[in-house]
């Protein structure tokens, strides 16, 4: 007789009462058995679909890259708080372990770093050895791509080069401006002469652009102008030359830098400084003592600018500035205050003061008798004893 799956082996020593007890028992022991494979299959079963949504969430995020990106992004900046929080928390808990894996990583990183470079420069190294190998073919296809894009769309190829030779100058502007000012220093009568080549055959277009120049920024250069002309004024004041600069050659500054190094590279003899020494005690001998109201000016005038300089770059000297002059402008305000109130203080003892007098000056009618209220009885102003007015 063969034994089903479900039906539990009894135990040998199993001690029954009755059939209704070994019945009983049998029953409980294969729903106990039937539970456990209920749970093993739902446990599987959960397996599956666990490993099935995993499988979906990944095709997903392999199919938008783009939109899980963006929705990650946007849930940390919903929850910028809590991350941060929860960032410091785990590697207060894992310092140790957060530190091994920055120090391994950075190691790693160094290693990538360098290998990048290198990579780079041999990359860069074999695309100038190739270049240089094939530069005709280069340009010639270089030519003939510009000219099949130029025919395909003209204006749209335009734009294009436009908006690079802008990014180009944009990034190299001040490298290319250096470069073209060295090379004038370097051989600056070659540039004058086609500047003034360039002027004879362009005089009435050159002036025309001035005028036009002058007349768009007309304020800025007269503003320039008087900026200018003060400075000069306050230098002549203060007894300096006028300030006079000029541009010197390439040639002229090799030779003032050589002839600078001779001088202070040179080592001299113990004779030639003590001879420079005396000369120089000679010459400071022999100079007049400034006078003492000039050393009182310059020392006014310097701690004058010293206090204008801190006042401009000091910020707490600034505040304090300010503060003085809210406390200055509140006391005003107060003392106006009090000034008003001390006015319609007067004021108003002066009204009731009028208005006292008013009471006691007015003339007031008698009050009428009873047989005035008769239409017919006379007006009490037509009555001689009357005690008010001239008749009082």
């Amino acid at each position: 007789m063969s034994r089903r799956d479900d039906q539990p082996d009894l135990p040998e020593d199993a001690e029954w009462h009755s059939d209704d007890d070994l019945w009983g028992t049998y029953q409980e022991l294969v729903a106990e058995r039937r539970r456990e494979r209920q749970r093993t299959s739902r446990a599987r079963r959960r397996d599956r679909d666990r490993e099935k949504e995993r499988e979906q969430r990944r095709a997903y995020r392999e199919r938008h890259p783009e939109r899980v990106g963006e929705v990650q992004r946007a849930w940390r900046q919903r929850n910028a708080e809590h991350v941060r929080a929860y960032r410091a928390a785990y590697n207060a808990e894992h310092r140790e372990e957060v530190l091994a894996k920055n120090r391994e990583y950075m190691r790693g990183y160094s290693a990538r770093q360098t290998q990048e470079r290198r990579r780079r420069r041999a990359k860069r190294a074999a695309s100038k050895k190739y270049y240089e190998a094939h530069k005709a073919e280069h340009h010639e296809y270089t030519r003939q791509w510009r000219a099949r894009k130029l025919a395909e769309d003209p204006v749209a190829y335009r734009a294009a080069r436009a908006a690079s030779r802008r990014h180009w100058w944009d990034a190299h502007k001040d490298e290319y401006n250096a470069k073209l000012r060295a090379r004038r220093q370097e051989n600056p009568e070659v540039h004058r002469a086609a500047n003034r080549a360039y002027y004879a055959t362009h005089a009435e277009q050159l002036k025309a652009q001035k005028r036009a120049y002058y007349a768009a920024h007309k304020e800025e250069i007269l503003a320039r102008n008087r900026a200018w002309k003060q400075r000069e004024k306050r230098r002549l004041e203060a007894g300096l030359p006028p300030r006079r600069i000029r541009t010197t050659s390439s040639a002229e500054r090799r030779a003032n830098d050589a002839a600078a190094d001779d001088f202070f590279r040179r080592p001299r003899s113990r004779e030639e400084i003590v001879a420079i020494r005396l000369a120089t005690a000679a010459t400071v001998e022999g100079l007049l003592p400034t006078p003492v109201e000039l050393v009182a000016a310059f020392e006014r005038d310097s701690k004058r600018a010293r206090i204008e300089h801190a006042l401009a770059t000091d910020f707490s000297y600034a505040d304090r500035r300010r503060v003085s002059e809210a406390r200055r402008h509140l006391a005003e305000q107060q003392r106006a205050s009090r000034l008003a109130e001390r006015t319609a203080l007067e004021e108003a003892r002066l009204d009731a003061i009028g208005r006292e007098v008013n009471e006691r000056l007015r003339h007031q009618d008698p009050p009428r008798r009873r047989h005035h209220l008769d239409p017919a009885a006379p007006h009490p102003m037509l009555n001689p004893n009357t005690t008010m007015g001239m008749n009082r």
